[in-house]
C-alpha cells in the first residue's frame, strides 16, 4: 500500500496509508493540517489501479513536487510534496522492479518534475487502455559502456522509468541522476520518453529535451549515461 510521510523541518509527524482518492486541506479532506498557507481544500492524491496523481485544487500558495510548481503531477516513489511549512514524501512499493543498470560513475540528487495532464478523464482512460495498447514485438534500450558490449533492456511494460531509486525498472545511479530521471511509456507502437527530475537531464544531441517521441536508431543521454532506442536491428 502507498504511504506518505507527512514532516516539518523541525520533525516527522506521521504516516499515513493511501488505498483511495484523498484530500489534504486546512479544513476540508482526509488530512486536514491547520495553517494559514494552505487552503481550505489544497490538494487531492487520486488513486487510479496503482498509480497515484497528484492535483492542485486551485491553491493560494501553490502545490510543489521536489520543489516545482504542479497543476497535474504523477507520483513516483520518493517524491516530496510541499504545501506551506509540510512535507509529503511519497512510497509506493507497489511500482514494479529494476531490470538494474547500475554501474558507471557519474553524479543524483534532487528531482525536478514536469507537469503533466490535468484532464481526469484522459488519465482515467489512459491507466484503461494501457494493457491492451502494450502489444507487438517490445523495443530495446541499449546503455553503451567504455568497455564490453551494450546492456539491453526490453521496453515490454507500458511505463519504465529509468533513474538512480530503488524503484526505477533501469537504474543509474550518480550523485546527479534523479531518482525517478526520465519515464518511457509504450502505447502500442509507439515510444515516448518524458524528462521527470533531477540535475542531469535527458539530451538529444546535447540538447535537453523534456518530452520526445523515440523513433528507432534515437540515442540520447542522461548524465554520463549513452542509450540507443531500438524497435529492430
Amino acid at each position: 500500500m502507498a504511504k506518505l510521510t507527512i514532516a516539518t523541518k523541525e520533525k516527522v509527524l506521521k504516516e499515513v496509508d493511501i488505498n483511495k482518492t484523498i484530500i489534504i486541506g486546512r479544513e476540508k479532506g482526509d488530512i486536514i493540517l491547520k495553517n494559514p498557507a494552505i487552503s481550505a481544500k489544497h490538494l487531492k492524491i487520486e488513486k487510479l489501479g496503482n498509480r497515484y496523481i497528484a492535483h492542485d485544487l486551485d491553491s493560494t500558495n501553490g502545490t510543489f513536487v521536489n520543489e516545482a510548481q504542479i497543476t497535474t503531477q504523477e507520483l513516483s516513489s520518493g517524491d516530496v510534496i510541499r504545501i506551506g511549512r509540510f512535507t509529503f514524501t511519497f512510497d509506493n512499493p507497489e511500482e514494479s522492479g529494476s531490470l538494474g543498470f547500475e554501474e558507471e560513475d557519474d553524479m543524483s540528487g534532487k528531482t525536478m518534475m514536469i507537469d503533466t495532464s490535468k484532464m481526469k478523464s484522459m488519465l482515467a482512460q489512459e491507466v484503461a487502455s494501457e494493457p491492451a495498447a502494450a502489444s507487438g514485438p517490445a523495443a530495446k534500450l541499449f546503455l553503451h559502456q567504455t568497455s564490453g558490449a551494450p546492456k539491453v533492456a526490453e521496453l515490454s511494460k507500458p511505463i519504465v522509468n529509468i533513474g538512480s531509486g530503488d524503484d526505477a525498472e533501469i537504474q543509474i545511479k550518480g550523485i546527479t541522476i534523479g531518482k525517478i530521471a526520465a519515464t518511457i511509456k509504450r502505447s502500442g507502437a509507439k515510444y515516448e520518453i518524458i524528462f521527470k527530475g533531477g540535475m542531469a537531464r535527458v539530451k538529444f544531441d546535447n540538447k535537453n529535451v523534456d518530452r520526445k517521441e523515440l523513433v528507432n536508431g534515437d540515442k540520447f543521454s542522461i548524465g554520463s549515461y549513452n542509450f540507443e532506442f531500438r524497435t529492430e536491428l
